[in-house]
């Protein structure tokens, strides 16, 4: 009796959101007109591509303790971004096998000499709604786990999501089309993620990398080693900040009403096509203050989260680049795994438009999890023990298989504190950046030539050399 009342309240909300569905249609116009108009036109080049003065205005600023609100703030891109905190950006594209093209951006230091092989490759990817500008919107260049790891001798990659702001073209299709959007975790496991790895791999001429996943970015990680045995022997670790596999779910009662429901009634209400498209109408139409305002009040409703270990001034840098559109779909793909509460692949399920009910829930259909017990790389994962997003537990025992595997809660820490707390340094970057180094060490055989001095870093003995060699390959790696 409660589940037929349940989904005649379904289907009377269902029709009331129909009779809305016009003014719905007059809302995307207006905002995809808005944001056409508004869309500035003075982004700057990558600096592989165009005029070469601007690199002499590259100056790395690790060490540097203010703030650079202000070019941060003013940033179009994260070519701006990243020349705001003195290092450089070369954009590159990569095709997938289905015809995305990705962008993904190599960073840079003043010195950087990209025809230098033999340094270790990290590449970073971002979460659900945002792109690859997520890692260096830290205050200070030392609050950049990318920046950090490039001043230590890596080579650095940020990737793209398609359907994001930086991952807008394929080679047949028009982003205007619903076909471009039909995507979910799926595709960024099967093509995005191995597809962006081979080339990264193929450009440097490494045959490993690490991997460093924020939050979906992670579970895009675990679905594509789960599909691609091969792809487990070119990582040599995968970090996973706040690694999202199967989440609690969400924290507003309403919120939970589109998770139970049915693809078919999502689809209904926000098309086929991007989610998110209008966040630069509203950080426009709100104005900086408001703006952070209405991110903070969302992540709470939507969350739990409080943001309270979040400076005022990281928010104020952070939040108007932090989101970036992706695919309807995927988000319904999310509220797949929260109902069955199973890291599975995208369940096309009943698409009727009257149905109500998610598929999930019926007995006769089931949907192929991602199979993550053939996963053999070895995993570090780092968590907020507050972030209401994340269960580790369910992810931890569909992971018990692997043959290695570390995951440190972080007391108070949320969601997005794995990047932008105010302690985030060293609680979370410097285990990190050990844990690479260690894992670093071991797949290559170092003779040391000069050494600098040893010291001691938050416990852990750290050595400093000017020069080494490297036996493999005979190359000298600084």
């Amino acid at each position: 009796m409660a589940q037929l009342y349940q989904s005649i309240l379904r289907i009377v909300f269902l029709l009331i959101l129909k009779s809305l569905y016009f003014p719905f249609q007059l809302y995307h116009f207006l905002v995809d007109s808005y944001v056409l108009l508004f869309s500035s036109s003075d982004r700057k080049e990558p600096d592989n591509v165009g005029d070469e003065s601007s690199d002499d205005e590259s100056v790395n600023r690790l060490g540097q303790e203010e703030p650079v609100t202000d070019g941060i703030l003013n940033a179009v891109d994260i070519v701006d971004i990243c020349h705001a905190h003195g290092y450089k950006v070369h954009e590159h594209v990569v095709q997938t096998k289905d015809g995305y093209l990705l962008a993904i951006h190599r960073i840079l230091g003043k010195n950087s000499d990209i025809h230098k092989t033999g340094r270790p490759v990290v590449y970073f990817h971002h979460g659900l709604l945002t792109n690859s500008e997520l890692f260096v919107l830290g205050e200070t260049p030392a609050k950049c786990l990318p920046y950090i790891l490039l001043e230590k001798g890596y080579d650095v990659f940020l990737g793209n999501n398609r359907g994001n702001k930086y991952s807008r073209k394929h080679l047949n299709l028009s982003s205007s089309s619903n076909k471009f959007w039909d995507y979910s975790l799926d595709e960024f496991a099967l093509h995005d993620i191995p597809d962006t790895i081979d080339y990264i791999l193929a450009l440097t001429g490494n045959i490993q990398l690490t991997y460093v996943g924020f939050s979906q970015g992670s579970a895009q990680a675990f679905g594509a080693l789960s599909l691609n045995p091969k792809l487990n022997k070119k990582i040599k670790v995968f970090i996973g900040l706040s690694p999202a596999m199967i989440p609690k779910g969400l924290n507003h009662p309403i919120a939970r009403l589109f998770v139970d429901a049915a693809p078919s009634l999502v689809f209904s209400i926000f098309g086929r096509r991007a989610i998110l498209p209008s966040v630069v109408f509203w950080q426009k139409m709100l104005g900086s203050w408001y703006y952070r305002q209405a991110v903070d009040k969302s992540l709470k409703l939507l969350f739990g989260w409080t943001t309270s270990n979040i400076p005022f001034n990281q928010k104020v840098i952070g939040y108007p680049h932090m989101f970036s559109p992706s695919s309807v779909k995927s988000v319904v793909h999310w509220f797949q795994i929260i109902n069955s509460k199973r890291f599975q692949m995208y369940d096309e399920g009943l698409v009727s438009p009257l149905t109500t009910i998610s598929s999930t829930n019926l007995k006769v259909h089931r949907v192929a999890p991602f199979p993550v017990q053939t996963i053999s790389t070895p995993i570090y994962l780092i968590y907020g023990k507050s972030d209401m997003l994340i269960d580790i537990e369910p992810t931890r025992k569909a992971l018990t298989s692997c043959k290695e595997i570390e995951a440190i809660g972080i007391d108070t820490y949320e969601h997005m504190d794995v990047l932008w707390a105010k302690d985030v340094v060293e609680k979370v970057f410097t285990p990190v950046v050990n844990t690479i180094d260690r894992y670093n060490q071991r797949n290559q055989t170092v003779e040391i030539i000069d050494c600098v001095e040893h010291r001691k870093v938050n416990g852990e003995i750290e050595l400093h050399t000017s020069k080494a060699r490297d036996r493999s390959n005979g190359s000298i790696v600084v």
